[in-house]
């Protein structure tokens, strides 16, 4: 058998940051779907943090969605985050939320957490 480094590098791809965002972003929009939220937006350009905005009766939610790789944990919004986030909710009469997942090597689900963004400890 002979070894062939160009098809290898060829068949593997590099996983990049947006790759993890967009496989999170599925993650957080099929949990919500099963609670019955109807999606609004994925990734708002407003300036700030994106967020994933969903109705589900009368509840407007705009989750903020932090995703890694196992074994790293998502990181948190900073502080001006939080606030431009709670901001752009209170404009719309909705709530801010933030989603933490972990992903496998595989971009399997490995976690999902999300919590409202008043909440002080995650929940999960």
């Amino acid at each position: 058998m002979t070894h062939r480094p160009a098809e290898a590098r060829k068949a593997r791809r590099v996983v990049t940051v947006l790759d993890i965002e967009a496989v999170a972003d599925e993650y957080v929009v099929a949990a919500l779907r099963k609670l019955h939220f109807s999606i609004v937006r994925l990734h708002t350009k407003a300036p700030g943090p994106t967020a994933i905005e969903a109705w589900a009766g009368t509840q407007h939610l705009f989750m903020h969605v932090n995703a890694a790789v196992a074994p790293v944990e998502p990181g948190a919004l900073t502080p001006e985050q939080r606030q431009e986030l709670r901001q752009r909710a209170a404009r719309a009469d909705g709530e801010a939320w933030e989603a933490a997942v972990v992903l496998g090597a595989g971009m399997e689900l490995v976690r999902l957490d999300w919590w409202p963004l008043e909440q002080a400890v995650k929940t999960e």
